[in-house]
């Protein structure tokens, strides 16, 4: 299998950090046993998930077969 880039995105005191490595799975089996939800606020209309890796608070990430520009 082709290597894939993740690009983790965390909020760290009020700054965007990017932490970038690669997998050699599938972006959504990484996620899965990686990135835990940590707290869900739902909404009437909506609901929003917290995510934590590493005890990080996760604010995004991209998954991508490119490395990232």
């Amino acid at each position: 299998m082709k290597p894939i880039i993740i690009s983790i995105l965390f909020l760290v005191k009020g700054e965007i950090q990017t932490e970038r490595f690669e997998i050699f799975e599938s972006c959504e089996s990484w996620f899965h046993h990686n990135v835990r939800v940590t707290e869900q606020k739902k909404a009437f209309w909506s609901g929003h998930y917290y995510h934590d890796y590493k005890g990080k608070k996760v604010i995004g990430y991209i998954c991508d077969g490119e490395e990232p520009q």
